[in-house]
C-alpha cells in the first residue's frame, strides 16, 4: 500500500484481494472481491470475475459518453496518516505496508484525535447484516434471505437478482457491501430494485438503530479487531482432536492453548492484567466468560473486544497439569 491513494483506491483494507473496476477519472465502477465469515474465497471466483469485466466494459462505453468524474480529494496515502507518519519520522518505518495497515493507522489517528466512535468498528458490513447472502458465481443473485430481516420484509426472496442498491447498480458482492458501508449507522432506509421472473420489483431496506452492528463470529476474521479493546492480553493455538479427548473434552469442543501473554510494546498492561489473574503460557483455556462454542481463537478475539466492557470481570476456565481452575480476570482498557 505503499503511496497509494487511499481517497482514489478505496475498498476494505482488510481484504486479502480486491479489484477495483474504475475510470481513470477515479468513478469506480465495481468492487470484485469480499468474503463472508466462513472463507476467504467465498465470494472469488473465476466465472463471476469474468462476467463483471464484460460487463463493466459496456458500462465503461456509456460512461465515456457522459462522465461525470466524483469531486477530487487531497491525496492521502498510509505513510501520511499522522501515527504512521510520526513512527517514520522516528526511523520506525515498516518494510511493508499491509492493507490492513490502513484500517490500523486511522483507528489510531482517531484514538489520538478523541475521535474514535464505536460506529467505526461496522466497516464494509456482511450482506447478511440486512439479511442477504449472494450467490457466489451469480453475485447479484439472491441464494437466500433471513427470516424477519430488512431485506425479507422488503419482499426480496432467493432467486431474485439484485440490479441496484442505493442508487447504483450492483453487480457483485463487494458492490453491495460498498453501498452498505456508505450508509449511515443509524437508522435508515436504503432503496432497492430487482429482478423476478415476472419483471423489476421496487422497495427499501429499512434499517434500525446500530444495524451495521455485526456478531462477532461475523467479524472474527477481519484483522480490524487487533487494534480493539478491551484485549485480553493473551492467545495462542486451538487444541487438535487428540489433544482435547486427553483433557477429557469432547472432540468437538473448543480450547486452546495458551501461547503467549503480551509482555511487550504499548498492550504491555493487558498480559500484566491477564498474568495476575492466573493466565501462564502453556495453559489450556475452555471457556471464556461462560462461553464455550467459539469457531476459532480469532473468534474469541472479536467477542471479547465486541461483547467484554472495561470494569468489569470475566470469568476464565483452564487447565494447568491436567487441573481444572476458574480464574477471574478483570476487564481493562
Amino acid at each position: 500500500m505503499a503511496g497509494v491513494d487511499i481517497h482514489v483506491f478505496d475498498f476494505d483494507f482488510d481484504l486479502t484481494f480486491c479489484v477495483l473496476l474504475m475510470n481513470a477519472d477515479g468513478t469506480i465502477y465495481h468492487t470484485y472481491g469480499g468474503r463472508d465469515w466462513t472463507d476467504p474465497q467465498s465470494h472469488l471466483s473465476m466465472k463471476a470475475f469474468v462476467d463483471v469485466l464484460r460487463k463493466t466494459v459496456r458500462e465503461h462505453e456509456a460512461y465515456s459518453a457522459d462522465p461525470r468524474p466524483p469531486k477530487k480529494r487531497p491525496k492521502l496515502t498510509v505513510e501520511r496518516i499522522p501515527p504512521m507518519a510520526e513512527r517514520i519520522r522516528k526511523g520506525k518505518q515498516p518494510t511493508c505496508y499491509h492493507c490492513h495497515t490502513v484500517h490500523d493507522m486511522l483507528h489510531e489517528d482517531r484514538k489520538q484525535r478523541g475521535a474514535w466512535k464505536r460506529a467505526d468498528t461496522w466497516i464494509w458490513p456482511d450482506p447478511v447484516e440486512v439479511g442477504l447472502r449472494l450467490d457466489k458465481e451469480k453475485q447479484a443473485v439472491v441464494r437466500a434471505v433471513e427470516a424477519k430481516s430488512a431485506a425479507a420484509r422488503a419482499g426480496i426472496r432467493p432467486t431474485d437478482r439484485l440490479t441496484s442498491l442505493g442508487g447504483r447498480r450492483v453487480l457483485t458482492f463487494g458492490d453491495v457491501q460498498r453501498v452498505l458501508d456508505e450508509a449511515p449507522h443509524g437508522a435508515t432506509s436504503i432503496p432497492v430494485t430487482w429482478m423476478r421472473a415476472e419483471g423489476e420489483k421496487r422497495g427499501a431496506l429499512r434499517l434500525p438503530a446500530q444495524w451495521k452492528e455485526a456478531d462477532p463470529r461475523v467479524y472474527a476474521w477481519r484483522p480490524s479487531k487487533w487494534p480493539l479493546s478491551p484485549k485480553p492480553g493473551f492467545g495462542g493455538r486451538e487444541l487438535k482432536r487428540g489433544e482435547l479427548t486427553k483433557l477429557g473434552l469432547a472432540e468437538d469442543a473448543f480450547a486452546f492453548r495458551v501461547g503467549y501473554v503480551v509482555t511487550w510494546g504499548p498492550n504491555a498492561h493487558t498480559g500484566r492484567n491477564a498474568r495476575k489473574a492466573g493466565i501462564r503460557k502453556g495453559d489450556i483455556v475452555t471457556s471464556i466468560g461462560g462461553k464455550v462454542d467459539f469457531d476459532s481463537v480469532s473468534h474469541f478475539h472479536a467477542w471479547f473486544r465486541l461483547t467484554q466492557k472495561a470494569g468489569s470481570k470475566v470469568e476464565i476456565v483452564r487447565y494447568r497439569k491436567g487441573k481444572k481452575a476458574v480464574l477471574t480476570m478483570d476487564v481493562i482498557e
